[in-house]
C-alpha cells in the first residue's frame, strides 16, 4: 500500500521491521515499489540480498531487469537473465518483454531479438518493445518491417506502437508512410488522443507542413500542455511566428491548462525572431505574475528576446539578476553586446566568463568576432581568431572565418583575408567567398573582386548575390560595360532576386511590406499618409 502510494521510504521501514516474517511477496512489493519510484538501484541492491535466500518469481525478476534497464546496467541485466533461465521464466511473456527493453536500451539488438525469437505468441508489448529499440538504435527500416510482421499477425497497433513507428518516418521518402499511418490512427480512432495526435504534430513538423499539423492539432479532443507546446514549437520551427504567437495568446486565454518553462520559451523565441518588443514584454509581465521558478533556459529564452529586440539594457538586467549561468547565457550577452556595436562591453564579459572558469565554445567565438567586426577591433578579433586553434583546440569553421575576412576586408586588408580563405581552405566556400566579394565592393578594389568573382560563378551559386555584388562593384568604379555584362549574366542564369521587405507592429499585429507589392488591404490610405508627411517635410524644409 505505501508502496504503490509512493511512500516508498514509509514502505521500507514497515519492510525493514518484518524481520524472519518476510515472505516472496514482501520482497517482490519492496522491489517493484523501488522500481516505480525510479529508484532501481536501490530495487536492484534488494534484489541482491533476496537472491542469497533463494527468494525469485516471474514477478521479480521482470521488476529487477526494468530496474536494470533504467540504469542501462546491462551487466546485472545478463545474470538476471541466466536467473530466468534457470528458473524456467524466460519464456513468461512479461519477463520477456522487460528484457527486450533492457536489451535495446544497452544496445544490444541482436540480444533483444534473440529473446523476442524464444516467445510462441510474441503479444503487442513485445512488439512494441521491439520496434522502439529498432528506432532508438538507427535501424528505423528493421523497425518498421517488425511492425508490417505484427500487422501481419493480426495484432492491432496501439498508441504506444504508433509513437515507435513513427521513429522511422525520419527521410523526406518517408512522409508517405507517415501519412499512411496516420490515416491508420484515423481508422483506430485514436488520432483524437493527446499522446497520439502530439506525435502526428512532430511528425508533420520535420517537413515543415504547418497546416496538416494545425489540423491535427485541433482534432485532439482534450488537449494537454504538451499538445500546446508542440504545436507553438512547430510554428517556430516552419518560421511561421505569428501563428506560434497567436497560439500562444489562444493557450494563455484558456482557463485549465498552466503554461510550463517550455511555453514561454518557444513564445519567447518567436518574439525574438519577429523583434516583437511588444510581445516579448508582455510575455514577461504574463511571467512575473505567474511568479514561477524559471529555469536557466526559460531565463536564456528571455535575455535572447530583449537582445534580439534590440533592448539590450533589459537583456543585460535579466542576465544580471540569474539565478545562475550556463554557457548559453554568456555565448548570448556577449552576442548581444556585439551585435548592439558595444564591443569592449562583450569582450569585457568574454574574459568574465573564463576568469570564472567557464570555456568557451565554437559559439563563444562566433559572438566574439562580431563583436570586434561591429566594433572595429581589427586586431584583437585577429587575435582571437589565432586564439581558437592555439589556445582552445576549436577548429575555425565557415562561420568564424567569414566574419573574420569580412572584419578585415573592412579595414581594406584584402591580401590578409585572402591568406585566411588559402590557409583554411575555405577558397571554394561561397559564403568566405561572397564576404570577401563585398569587402572588394566597398574598397573599390576591382582586380582582387573580378578574380573572386570568376572563382565565385564557377561554383554555380544558387543566389543572385554574386552578381548583384559585382554588378555594384563595377558601378562604383563607373565600369558601365561591365555593369551590363554582369546584370546579362544575372537574367541569363534564371535566378530571381528575393524582393526586400520590411515588418513593422502595428498596435500588436506585424505588418510585411515587400517591395512593388500594393496588395495591402490599406494601401490607398498608406499612400496618402505618405504624401501628407513627404509635403510637410517639404514644408519644412523649405
Amino acid at each position: 500500500m505505501y508502496a504503490k502510494c509512493g511512500r516508498i521510504t514509509s514502505a521500507r521501514k514497515v519492510f525493514d521491521e518484518m524481520s524472519e516474517r518476510r515472505n516472496l511477496v514482501s520482497w517482490s512489493a519492496m522491489i517493484s515499489g523501488y522500481a516505480q519510484s525510479k529508484q532501481p538501484r536501490m530495487a536492484i541492491e534488494i534484489f541482491s540480498k533476496m537472491t542469497r535466500l533463494h527468494y525469485s518469481n516471474e514477478y521479480v525478476l521482470a521488476s529487477a531487469v526494468s530496474a536494470c534497464a533504467s540504469l542501462l546496467a546491462l551487466t546485472q541485466g545478463q545474470q538476471i537473465h541466466a536467473l530466468s533461465l534457470k528458473f524456467s521464466y524466460s519464456g513468461v511473456s512479461f519477463v520477456a518483454n522487460s528484457l527486450i527493453t533492457m536489451y535495446m536500451k544497452c544496445g544490444q539488438c541482436n540480444d533483444a531479438l534473440c529473446v523476442f525469437s524464444t516467445l510462441s505468441e510474441p503479444d503487442l508489448v513485445s512488439y512494441n518493445g521491439l520496434i522502439a529499440g529498432l528506432v532508438e538504435n538507427e535501424q528505423p527500416g528493421k523497425g518498421f518491417e517488425v511492425y508490417r510482421e505484427m500487422c501481419r499477425q493480426g495484432l492491432l497497433p496501439d498508441r504506444l506502437t504508433f509513437v515507435g513507428v513513427w521513429g522511422t518516418c525520419s527521410t523526406p521518402e518517408d512522409l508517405r508512410r507517415g501519412t499512411a499511418l496516420h490515416c491508420q490512427t484515423i481508422k483506430l480512432n485514436l488520432d483524437s488522443t493527446p499522446f497520439t495526435g502530439n506525435v502526428i504534430i512532430t511528425m508533420y513538423s520535420k517537413y515543415a507542413m504547418i497546416e496538416e499539423a494545425e489540423k491535427a492539432f485541433r482534432l485532439i479532443k482534450e488537449k494537454d500542455v504538451i499538445s500546446w507546446n508542440t504545436i507553438i514549437a512547430t510554428c517556430c520551427h516552419c518560421d511561421d511566428h505569428e501563428k506560434g504567437l497567436s497560439i500562444f495568446k489562444e493557450m494563455a486565454n484558456g482557463d485549465s491548462l498552466l503554461l510550463d518553462d517550455f511555453t514561454y520559451a518557444s513564445a519567447l523565441a518567436s518574439c525574438a525572431w519577429l523583434a516583437s518588443m511588444r510581445h516579448g514584454k508582455q510575455i514577461h509581465a504574463h511571467l512575473i505574475r505567474a511568479k514561477l521558478d524559471r529555469d536557466v533556459g526559460l531565463d536564456n529564452a528571455l535575455l535572447n528576446m530583449y537582445a534580439k529586440c534590440g533592448c539590450i539594457g533589459n537583456a543585460d538586467t535579466v542576465f544580471s539578476q540569474m539565478d545562475c549561468h550556463n554557457i548559453i547565457s554568456w555565448n548570448s550577452i556577449i552576442a548581444g553586446f556585439g551585435n548592439h556595436g558595444h564591443g569592449s562591453k562583450a569582450l569585457e564579459l568574454f574574459h568574465q566568463m573564463k576568469d570564472i572558469g567557464l570555456e568557451p565554445d565554437s559559439v563563444t567565438f562566433v559572438a566574439v568576432l562580431v563583436a570586434c567586426n561591429h566594433a572595429g577591433l581589427v586586431d584583437e578579433g585577429q587575435m582571437y581568431f589565432n586564439s581558437m586553434d592555439e589556445i582552445y583546440g576549436i577548429a575555425p569553421e565557415i562561420e568564424h572565418l567569414s566574419c573574420l575576412i569580412d572584419m578585415l576586408g573592412r579595414a581594406g586588408r584584402l591580401k590578409e583575408a585572402e591568406e585566411y580563405m588559402e590557409k583554411f581552405l575555405f577558397r571554394q566556400d561561397p559564403i568566405v567567398l561572397g564576404s570577401i566579394l563585398s569587402a572588394c565592393r566597398l574598397r573599390g578594389d576591382v582586380l582582387i573582386g573580378e578574380r573572386l568573382a570568376r572563382n565565385l560563378l564557377k561554383l554555380q551559386p544558387v543566389s543572385t548575390s554574386p552578381y548583384v555584388l559585382l554588378s555594384n562593384m563595377y558601378a562604383s568604379d563607373g565600369m558601365w560595360n561591365c555593369v551590363a555584362k554582369a546584370r546579362k549574366m544575372l537574367n541569363a542564369s534564371g535566378l530571381k532576386k528575393e524582393p526586400g521587405h520590411s515588418l513593422i507592429e502595428v498596435k500588436g499585429t506585424i505588418e510585411k511590406f515587400t517591395i512593388g507589392d500594393f496588395s495591402h488591404s490599406r494601401i490607398e490610405e498608406i499612400v496618402h499618409t505618405l504624401k501628407t508627411l513627404s509635403c510637410e517635410r517639404d514644408e519644412v524644409l523649405n
